[in-house]
C-alpha cells in the first residue's frame, strides 16, 4: 500500500525487518528542499522516554512489559531510494490499525519530526547527510 498525499508528508510506505514494517518513511524540509527520511517504528520504547521524543502506538506481541511501541522521533534519519522496500499491508489488521491511527495523526507527527530534525540540523548532526 503506498500513497502520496498533495499536502501532507507522510508516504504509506514501510520497510521490511523480519516479515514486519519497521520504519516510516516521510518527506521532510531539509535546507529548502524535500528529503526523505526514516522513523523507526520501535516495539521496546523505555517507559524512560519523554512523551516528546515519540509518538505513542498500541503495543505488539514484542513489545516488553511496562515498554512502549510507537514512532522514535529521535532515531530518525535520511534515506536513499535505494534502500526502501515496500511492504503490504492489506491483510494485516494490526498495521491497518497503526496505519489509520499514523493517518488520523498526520499532522502532529510531521510537525514533532520536523522540529526534530531541524534541532539536528541546527547542531550540525544533518550535514553529511543531505545535500
Amino acid at each position: 500500500m503506498r500513497s502520496v498525499r498533495k499536502e501532507g508528508q507522510i508516504k504509506n510506505c514501510f520497510i521490511i525487518k523480519n516479515g514486519r514494517p519497521c520504519v516510516l518513511i516521510l518527506k521532510l524540509k531539509y535546507k529548502g528542499k524535500r528529503h526523505k527520511f526514516v522513523v523507526p517504528i520501535r516495539s521496546n520504547i523505555s517507559s524512560n522516554t519523554p512523551k516528546k521524543q515519540y509518538f505513542s502506538l498500541p503495543t505488539n506481541s514484542a513489545t516488553k512489559t511496562g515498554n512502549r511501541h510507537g514512532l522514535h522521533y529521535i532515531k530518525l534519519f535520511p534515506i536513499d531510494n535505494k534502500y526502501i522496500q515496500k511492504y503490504r499491508i492489506d491483510n494485516n489488521n494490526y498495521m491497518l490499525q497503526i496505519k489509520s491511527i499514523i493517518d488520523k495523526n498526520e499532522k502532529e507527527i510531521v510537525t514533532s519530526c520536523q522540529n526534530y530534525q531541524y534541532h539536528l540540523w541546527l547542531s550540525g548532526m544533518y550535514s553529511a547527510f543531505c545535500g
